[in-house]
């Protein structure tokens, strides 16, 4: 996106967020690190603005996220009357498009007006404030600009769930996407008190005992394929039934695939009721989010996913190797052909 075009979004926004008064925020389904940490942010600012403001999401925030500060503000679609809240502003925060706030979605259509705050070079650049920038490394990065040029204080509560919305998005510190004015922005962040060892022991070392335990049962599946450029692992239902392991126990799964020297494509075949999810890790050479594309998903360059419906997991992992390989010997980088 180019400077004037983030400038007229930031523009937009001022004049939507200083004359109205209530405001609803939406969030994509099953919310990550950046998307629960700027809708938490997004409703403190609001908050310290003299504005109401209400989260509404299609699925619950993962546990590992609650001791943030702001969850007052949150509600599952599930909890709350359509007709108990009527906004002003719909702002839609991390999401592509509006539909990816799933069931939520109807909360946002009852507001006159539509904010669109994204660093998803895939958005569609709906609603009437566009504030869209792919080169930020989270959504948490487009907020702190924002609030910034909003003079709004930065407060520790905010400093906190910024500084959890750009840790996650950027593997900690350690993706590509690990700018200068990334590492700018947490350090102003950790002076405004954000305290990095605290959030970094509750968001990375608190899990509970059955996701490690389901680690140990996916590290069995695991598989080595193409000459050793993929790797992938499968959780199925009764693996988890057997470790009495939630959806949010498969975070970080794949992490120990990838990590596997030599590989450039880690995958992860996950079972569930809806059909297949599917996720893609992958090393600078080749776009995980070309390869989700293929299958109807979508995400970043390094971390991406599709869900497949229809197919079972065996079918499913069959269908996905076959398009990898494929897919590595057409259009990855020549340097992984070697």
């Amino acid at each position: 996106m180019t400077h004037n075009s983030v400038e007229e979004g930031l523009a937009r926004a001022r004049e939507l967020i200083r004359p109205h008064r209530r405001f609803v925020i939406l969030e994509h389904e099953k919310p990550d690190g950046d998307c629960v940490g700027s809708s938490l942010a997004m409703a403190l600012a609001l908050d310290k603005w003299g504005k109401q403001a209400l989260i509404v999401s299609d699925d619950p925030h993962p546990v590992i996220y609650d001791f943030l500060p702001g969850q007052e503000h949150f509600t599952r679609t599930g909890y709350l009357d359509l007709a108990d809240f009527d906004a002003d502003v719909a702002i839609f925060l991390d999401c592509g498009e509006p539909e990816r706030c799933g069931r939520a979605l109807p909360f946002a259509q009852k507001a006159k007006y539509w904010m669109n705050i994204d660093h998803h070079v895939s958005n569609t650049k709906f609603g009437d404030a566009v504030l869209v920038d792919p080169s930020a490394a989270a959504t948490g990065e487009i907020l702190w600009s924002m609030f910034r040029e909003l003079e709004l204080e930065i407060d520790v509560g905010i400093a906190t769930c910024l500084y959890v919305a750009v840790l996650t998005d950027t593997g900690s510190f350690r993706y590509e996407n690990t700018t200068p004015r990334v590492l700018r922005m947490a350090a102003h962040l950790i002076e405004k008190g954000a305290r990095p060892q605290e959030i970094s022991e509750l968001v990375y070392e608190a899990k509970p005992l059955s996701s490690v335990m389901l680690l140990g049962e996916a590290l069995k599946t695991l598989e080595i394929h193409d000459g050793g450029r993929i790797a992938c692992v499968s959780v199925t239902r009764e693996m988890m039934r057997k470790v009495a392991a939630t959806s949010e126990d498969t975070e970080g799964i794949i992490t120990y695939p990838r990590s596997i020297q030599g590989v450039v494509v880690a995958v992860q075949f996950r079972e569930a009721d809806e059909g297949v999810h599917v996720s893609f890790r992958t090393r600078r050479a080749v776009d995980a989010s070309r390869i989700a594309e293929m299958f109807g998903g979508g995400g970043h360059p390094r971390a991406a996913g599709a869900l497949i419906k229809g197919k079972t997991l065996p079918e499913v992992r069959t269908l996905v190797l076959e398009e990898l390989h494929k897919f590595l010997e057409r259009d990855s980088d020549p340097v992984i052909k070697a």
